[in-house]
Parts: C-alpha cells; sequence; structure tokens
C-alpha cells in the first residue's frame, strides 16, 4: 500500500502531507523504552503511533486556519469527533476524521476515554494561548505545558508497562524536546503567522537557554544507562541536522 509504514505487527497510513520528523517517533519510543528495559508489545506500538500522527494531523491542519473564530469552532468540533458526535465542518478533513476514530478507540479500549478528552482539550487551549501571546516568557511556558500534556497522553497508553523511572525520564524529557521544536521552527512559524513572537536574537536566546537548562537535567537520568545516552546523542544529531536545514531554507 502506498505510503503504509510497518508499525507492530501491522501497516498505517499516515498520508503523504505527515510531516517528515513525526514518521521516525514510532522508532525513537522503541529505542526508547527498550533503554529502560520496556519492550513494547506490538499493539502498543500501533496505538502510540496513532496517537503521534493524530496529533499531528490535528495541529497541521489547526496551522493552516487563520481566524482565530476558526480555531476555536475546529478545537470544538475536534473534541466532538472525540466523542464520536456528528459535526459539520470542512476543516476536520477525512483524514483527521480517521485519526480521531482509531484515537478514540485507542482510549476506550485503555479505559482513558475521560482523561484523552481533558487532556486534548488543554491541548488545543494552550496551542491558541501560544499561537497569541508576543511574550517570550509565555511563549515558554505554553511549550513546556505542550510537552507535558502530550507526553501525559502517550504515559496513559503506555500505563500498563511503564515504570517510574520512564515516566521521570519522559517528565524531564518533554519540555527540553518541545523547546527544541520551538527553536528549529521559529523563524518558519513566524513566517507563517503561525506564532506572534517575534524571532528575534533574544527571544531565540532565551529558547536556547531554556532548553539546555531543562537538558541538563537530564543527564543525571541518561548517563548511568549508555543505550539512553547513544539514544540522546543520535536524536540531539537529528534536531541540529533538522535545525540547520530550516535555517538554511528560512532565507
Amino acid at each position: 500500500m502506498n505510503g503504509a509504514i510497518a508499525i507492530g505487527d501491522g501497516l498505517l497510513v499516515p498520508g503523504p502531507a505527515v510531516r517528515s520528523e513525526y514518521l521516525k517517533l514510532p522508532r525513537d519510543l522503541a529505542a526508547l523504552t527498550r533503554s529502560f528495559g520496556i519492550v513494547l508489545p506490538p499493539q502498543l506500538q500501533r496505538d502510540a503511533a496513532v496517537l503521534a500522527f493524530s496529533i499531528e494531523c490535528t495541529d497541521r491542519l489547526l496551522d493552516a486556519i487563520p481566524e482565530a473564530g476558526g480555531r476555536g469552532k475546529f478545537s470544538i468540533d475536534v473534541l466532538s469527533r472525540l466523542r464520536a458526535e456528528r459535526i459539520s465542518n470542512p476543516d476536520v478533513t477525512p483524514e483527521l476524521i480517521g485519526w480521531l476514530a482509531r484515537l478514540k478507540d485507542v482510549a476506550e479500549r485503555h479505559h482513558v476515554h475521560a482523561e484523552f478528552c481533558e487532556i486534548i482539550r488543554e491541548l488545543l487551549c494552550n496551542s491558541e494561548q501560544m499561537r497569541i501571546t508576543q511574550s517570550g516568557a509565555r511563549f515558554v511556558d505554553c511549550a513546556v505545558t505542550e510537552g507535558r500534556l502530550m507526553v501525559e497522553l502517550l504515559l496513559l497508553i503506555l500505563a500498563d508497562v511503564s515504570t517510574p523511572s520512564f515516566a521521570n525520564f519522559m517528565h524531564r524529557l518533554a519540555g527540553a524536546a518541545n523547546l527544541a521544536d520551538k527553536l528549529r521552527d521559529a523563524r518558519r512559524d513566524f513566517q507563517r503567522g503561525e506564532i506572534a513572537v517575534r524571532p528575534t536574537v533574544s527571544f531565540r536566546a532565551r529558547l536556547t537557554c531554556e532548553m539546555v537548562r531543562r537538558t541538563i537535567r537530564l543527564v543525571r537520568v541518561s548517563a548511568a544507562n549508555r543505550r539512553l545516552t547513544a539514544w540522546g546523542v543520535r536524536s540531539l544529531f537529528t534536531e541540529l541536522i533538522w535545525f540547520r536545514f530550516s535555517k538554511s531554507h528560512s532565507h
């Protein structure tokens, strides 16, 4: 099947518009969990991938809506679809409807549907605040919150196999990783009108400092774990390559 990728014991079809950094998330998660001695069953691998691709599709379509009112209606309708309520909104595309239906099945199978709906509501509200704020400090807070909420969704899915050390690491990783993404994409996102904070030198320096500060906190966790350290080095290398690519294509 064109565009299909093997995850777990089957195939998923992310679609041609999925951003490439999301395609590596299932592989990264499998490597990361193995670093903590956790082997993900095929079904959990697929469930985590459904979560990742659902978030990617929602975020991509939300970015394409220029008006705050349209984004507000879109967010309400995303939650309605996640609750299996019928809606009429062309911005909620068949692609997204399909992912939300899969995500609803995942949440119900893990008995966390109510928690999922509440966290996703918080994510959508936080996303709008991050989009419209002109405060660098507020943007950083929103970026860290976004990372935390996405990790909470993942940990709900992995609750049966997760360990305290893995959950602690993921909570610490969330802020640093999301700040790295925002730093990489800041200039492009501003040019597209997806954020209101100007990507000035001082703003980028703030993002860098906050990212580095949170990354240092991970050293104690990863230093004694060679597999985890190797994963971190590879991930950092990948982020730097993506950062240089996006920087060279933003001029």
